[in-house]
């Protein structure tokens, strides 16, 4: 999902895209049609959330290949945006085996140099260092530490990519001293950053692959517990948006603040119980943007984001997609509009034109979504990018769900929901 930025008049314009498996043509008029929308010229930085590697079966992949889908995926982004920086972060499936990644101390170490996959860290961090895109430092620690950085734009943007990998449920690693929720040290990472951030009163967008709530399976409950603790101590004046991609669909999931009743006493310390939330109370956005990719059932899509140039909040969403059903009358791919989140979501119109897209405007979308139909129906064809075979989602039933999942910022909280009565 690359996200490119450029600057007009104190706003960012951004472009929220996800890449994988998707047939070459497809995936190159991305770039060969961006001009129809935004002018390339005025990209100042691109934002990729990962997955380039096909999603065929381990034994059909090899080191080499995976090497090979890397190296040509970011020389062709590299060709497509010239001199306009690029910062990625990895997917479950820029691995091999897909989804696996070890923690540095696995084998008793702890400095990175000997991890099981510095194969690929040092392919991918060098690549991003080569074409500028991070410095020496970052590049090293990326080596070292998972292909994970931080990195501040020209624009004064703290970028904080995080390899989500050791939160999802297929890295088998994340099994190994189940009882420590950190056992890569990423979250001790992101935290530092955020410190550092909130000490020179720099904003921050987190990125990363796969999403740590909605419906709650993909990611493991105690480490995505421990990121939603972090967003929440740092939202919302240190982080201004987060980033996934992963579902391949157009989605969002909220973070709330925790409710005063979900402090307890243990034996010799304080608990948190961290699915006690105040729903009136949201503090962060998480971004879940449309892919490129079809799979499975879907349209194509990217999203246009206008992010304010001195506080980096969202302030416009543009999405475009590619209609698939209608691919057999093309010569090449045709893009179109597709929808305005400010337009399409803003509830009675009430919401003022100066005021972000943020949080309590996608809970306000959630909120109304329990009573107008009308409002679910939108949400569930636009999560498909207006694919023709999007599922009704008619019920009230269904409603709930959707809603459910919105809310939930973490695993625990999206396995809370009710489940079996949406088109899921």
């Amino acid at each position: 999902m690359p996200v490119f930025l450029r600057h007009v008049s104190g706003i960012f314009i951004v472009i929220l895209l996800k890449w994988d498996q998707s047939p070459a043509d497809l995936a190159l008029s991305t770039f060969s049609t961006m001009d129809q929308f935004i002018k390339r010229s005025d990209v100042a930085f691109t934002i990729f959330t990962g997955d380039i590697v096909s999603h065929d079966n381990d034994d059909q992949l090899s080191r080499a290949y995976v090497e090979y889908e890397e190296s040509v995926t970011y020389a062709v982004f590299k060709a497509a945006m010239g001199n306009s920086p690029i910062y990625p972060t990895l997917g479950n499936h820029d691995s091999l085996p897909e989804a696996f990644n070890t923690p540095n101390n696995i084998n008793g170490g702890n400095n990175g140099t000997n991890n099981t996959f510095s194969w690929n860290y040092n392919l991918l961090s060098s690549m991003w260092a080569q074409d500028g895109w991070i410095n020496a430092t970052e590049q090293q620690f990326a080596a070292t530490h998972y292909g994970a950085y931080a990195h501040t734009t020209a624009q004064g943007l703290r970028i904080i990519s995080l390899n989500s990998d050791f939160w999802y449920v297929d890295n088998i690693f994340n099994y190994f001293n189940f009882t420590n929720p950190d056992q890569s040290g990423i979250f001790s990472f992101l935290i530092s950053e955020l410190e550092a951030c909130e000490a020179k009163g720099q904003r921050s967008h987190v990125i990363a692959h796969v999403p740590t709530g909605y419906d709650g399976s993909q990611s493991l409950t105690n480490p995505s517990a421990l990121f939603y603790s972090i967003v929440r101590r740092f939202s919302p004046a240190t982080i201004a948006a987060v980033f996934f991609g992963h579902t391949h669909e157009d989605q969002i999931q909220i973070f709330y603040d925790y409710a005063p009743t979900s402090i307890g006493k243990g034996a010799n310390s304080t608990i948190r119980n961290t699915t006690d939330v105040d729903y009136n109370a949201p503090i962060m956005i998480g971004f879940m943007g449309p892919s490129i990719t079809p799979l499975t059932g879907l349209n194509a899509g990217y999203q246009v984001l206008q992010v304010d140039s001195k506080t980096f909040d969202v302030m416009g969403i543009q999405t475009y997609f590619a209609n698939i059903s209608e691919s057999l009358t093309w010569k090449t791919p045709v893009w179109q509009f597709e929808y305005d989140a400010r337009t399409a979501y803003n509830v009675n119109g009430t919401w003022p034109k100066t005021s972000p897209l943020n949080a309590t405007f996608y809970n306000n979308l959630a909120n109304a979504m329990l009573t107008n139909q009308t409002l679910v129906e939108q949400y569930n064809k636009f999560e498909t990018k207006s694919s023709v075979t999007t599922k009704n989602c008619t019920s009230a039933a269904c409603a709930r769900q959707k809603v459910c999942y919105i809310k939930s910022g973490s695993a625990a909280l999206g396995y809370n929901c009710p489940y079996g009565n949406g088109p899921f």
